[in-house]
Formats: structure tokens, sequence, C-alpha cells
């Protein structure tokens, strides 16, 4: 019988990335079931779990008036594979808002959820009238016992990943976010890649998906790269042309050269992490026949990664730049590429665009990490004319701060942080511009003022584990000071 509900712990502190279930997506799992999907009833993982077919047998005991609606909206909307066709009401899922309405925006969506605008009124109905927060509180304590059996694995490989990478904490304002659910198909890992947001969304299998969450999660830290080091990218474009004659790659790596450059960056680094040196060698030739044409590149270039102390997203310039165009149109010229490959990953939808304010930002970081400063600081005030959003005004002012304390600028630096705290929604932004004013009030003697900063830095929930460390620090610095307005260091 289903029972009680349970907590899923969080993958990571601070909720950047997390493992878990969505009530959103069993609700939305749940209308297709009573609505006529049927894919994967047949498999032994359902006799396994038994969810899936308990709450069918559920609702198919209740009164839910609007379900004719639905199986006619479901009929209508069906695609011609069962992957494609529950792909779509995956990416509805994760972009829809929560029960009861599960609204979904007025405004820009992913394409395969355009066409189900008019699936969020019947979810609603169905929701109320079928009581699925019933259903779904009695589903947890099996939700999280399926958890538990992939959980150990997929932390550890994140882990690892992350250490590779030296990425301690992730981006500002991102999230990764893996779902396991228990309504769909078995044997299905759909990766969706919503600007700021990566999602994993597993149902149960026999066959490991440790692989797919790792390329997910590459693919979450590497893509903000391609933004940000286009100029390193494109000047290596060239070699796209060889990808063309790869007939199982897919058309989304011919046409966005910066897509195929990370996902080859993503094989190669997957060869690395491989144990044995043949392992490692055959991967790279497959993933090369398959049209990832960058990955012996990458292979060979990792190792020089690898003995230098810079993360990855810093290095990233440095080992793109070190592609000798010469040297791998030799190679890709030996290779015969495979009529066809396997592929567990459904592909994902087109991604939602960065707009140009966003895309100057990420170009901005880019060439501030690279320790350009003034070219930084060009970008991070072309922002400011490109949008009128006030979030993104924040993180430009963040940046331009950050540029004016590289300068030694500390009068404008101050300005621009206080632009930040006034303008950034983003509260890791505003933790960190809290802490550079504290570090700044200290630098011009007003210890007072510092401590007031590090404390505002310290009360902010959203602030990264990094910035409290800082605030924390600068509070212990600072705390003799903090009960007299006048005294200063």
């Amino acid at each position: 019988m289903l029972g009680l509900s349970v907590r899923v712990p969080a993958l990571a502190q601070g909720g950047e990335n997390e493992f878990g279930s969505s009530e959103t997506l069993f609700s939305t799992l749940a209308a297709i079931n009573a609505a006529g999907y049927d894919a994967g009833m047949d498999s032994a993982l359902n006799n396994r779990y038994q969810v899936r077919t308990q709450i069918r047998q559920e609702l198919g005991k209740r009164t839910i008036p609007v379900l004719p609606e639905l199986k006619a909206f479901y009929k209508e909307h069906k695609k011609g594979s069962d992957t494609a066709d529950l792909a779509q009401y995956i990416s509805f899922a994760l972009v829809a808002g929560g029960p009861p309405n599960f609204a979904v925006s007025d405004t820009q969506v992913p394409p395969d959820v355009e066409g189900l605008r008019g699936f969020s009124p019947l979810l609603a109905r169905f929701y109320q009238q079928a009581n699925l927060a019933e259903l779904w509180n009695r589903a947890q304590p099996s939700y999280n016992a399926a958890i538990g059996e992939y959980q150990d694995a997929v932390i550890n490989t994140l882990f690892e990943t992350n250490g590779y990478l030296r990425n301690p904490s992730g981006y500002l304002g991102r999230r990764f976010q893996i779902f396991l659910d228990l309504m769909g198909a078995p044997d299905q890992v759909q990766v969706r890649s919503y600007k700021d947001d990566y999602f994993v969304v597993i149902t149960p299998t026999n066959v490991p998906v440790i692989d797919e969450v790792r390329d997910a999660y590459l693919a979450y830290v590497l893509d903000p790269l391609s933004f940000k080091y286009s100029t390193a990218i494109n000047s290596k474009r060239i070699l796209g042309k060889y990808a063309e004659d790869a007939p199982a790659l897919d058309l989304a790596y011919k046409d966005d050269f910066s897509l195929l450059v990370t996902k080859s960056l993503t094989k190669a680094i997957d060869a690395r992490l491989m144990r044995g040196a043949e392992k490692r060698q055959a991967f790279v030739e497959q993933a090369m026949k398959e049209g990832f044409i960058l990955t012996a590149a990458f292979s060979d270039l990792l190792p020089v990664y690898e003995k230098q102390q810079e993360a990855l997203r810093i290095y990233y310039p440095d080992l793109v730049n070190a592609i000798d165009v010469k040297k791998e149109e030799k190679r890709i010229d030996k290779v015969e590429f495979v009529q066809s490959r396997t592929e567990k990953v459904a592909a994902a939808p087109a991604k939602l665009q960065l707009n140009p304010a966003e895309a100057s930002l990420e170009a901005a970081e880019g060439v501030y990490e690279q320790g350009q400063y003034e070219d930084a600081g060009k970008l991070f005030k072309k922002v400011l004319s490109e949008t009128a959003d006030k979030g993104l005004h924040g993180r430009a002012y963040y940046g331009l701060a950050r540029v004016a304390v590289r300068e030694n600028r500390r009068d404008e630096a101050v300005q621009m942080f206080q632009r930040t705290v006034e303008s950034a929604t983003d509260p890791a932004i505003l933790a960190w511009a809290h802490v550079y004013l504290g570090r700044l009030a200290v630098a011009a003697g007003n210890t007072v003022k510092a401590h007031e900063e590090f404390k505002l830095a310290l009360d902010n929930e959203g602030a990264s584990a990094m910035a409290r460390q800082a605030a924390s620090k600068g509070l212990e610095t600072t705390s003799s000071f903090s009960s007299s307005g006048d005294k200063q260091k």
C-alpha cells in the first residue's frame, strides 16, 4: 500500500544541487497515465516499485469529471514515439508552476511546451477532482526508497566530477537538479537546460545512469563557458565543417559549434575519469567516430590542465586556445564516422536562448576572468543600455564594482557595490556585495561600517558557503568595534 511522506535530503549544501522528486512532475505524469499513456506498463520494473500500477488503480476508482477532456487533449497531442510523447510532458512539468494551478508563463517557454498551454487548466481540475495531493503524500515512501537506491552513486559521481573540475561552489544563481519519477516508462533519462537551470529526469532502470548524470552535470558547468570564452571557441570554428560529414551526429551539434565543443570536452573528461588506458582510448575513438571531433584533442590536452592548479572554468580559454587546428584537421581526416549511435538520453528540446544583455554578462565575466578588466568593464556597461531588467543591472553593477577593485579605484568600487545592493535580485550576489563593502570599509578605516556590512552578508539566507565564511571572518576581525558608532580602526 502507499504510505506517508519522508523528506529527501539535498545533494549539496545551499540547495544548488538536489536529488529528489517533484509533485508537479508526479501530477503531470499521473494525469497522462489516466488519459491513456501506457508506455512501459509491461515492464518488470513496474511490478518492482508498484507505484505506477497502484496510482492508476486508485485513479480508476475515483469520479473525475474532467477525465474525458483530459483524454481528448492527450490523444490530440500524442507524438510519434513513446519517448517523444513523454518528453513534452516532462518539459511541461519542469517549467510549470506548482499545484494547484500549474501555471505556465505567458511569455517564453520551450518549443515543446508551447503546444501544451491548454494542459494547465485541465491538470489543475484533475489535481483537485482526483485528490492528487493525497496520492502524492501516500506515494512518498516508495519514491524515497527508489531515490535511496541511486543516491550514493549520484552523490559520489558529482563529488568526483567537481573534484576534477576544481569547482567547489558552482555558479551564482544557477541550479542543477535531478528528479526521479515512478510514473513514467522505465529506462528514461531526459535532460533539460532552461537558462540558469539544468534538470535531469530519470525513471526506474536496470541500467546504470551515472554516466548520463555526470554528462548532464558537466554540461551544466561547461555551457556558460562557451558564452564567456566565445572568442577562443570561434578561433577554432573552422574545424566544425568536419562534423557535417558525421551521419550519426545530431544536427544540433552541426549547427552550433560551441555545443559541439562542450560535448567533445565532456566526452574527453569522461575518458579521463575512466580507469585503464585501453578503455580510455577506445572511448575517445568511439566519440570521434560518432562526430564529436574535438574529443581526442581535449583528451591530449587535459593532462596539462591536471598538472596545474587553476579550476577548469579559469583554465578553459587556455585549453581551447591550445588546440592545434592543422593537427586536428589531419587527425579528423583519418576518422571513419559511424552511421548511427546508441543514445539513452532523450534529446533535450531547444534551449531558451540568452537575451543580448545576458549574453553580454556572460561574455563580460569571461573577459574579466582572463584579467582583461578594461574590456570587461565595457561589456558590463553595455548591459545597462541593453535592458531595463533591474536584476540584470544588479549583475552588471556587481561586475563593474569588481573591475574597479581590480584597478584599485576604491571610491568607484564602493559606489558600484552600493548600486549592486540597490538593484540585484540574486541573494548570492547581494551577499558578496556586502562582503566587498565590508572589506572596502576596513581598508578605509571605518571598522564599524565594515562590521555592519559583514553582518548583512551573514544574515542573507541565500549567501553561498564561501560568502558566509568570508563574512564570518570579517565579523571576527571587526567585532570589538561594533558597540560604538564613532570608533574607527
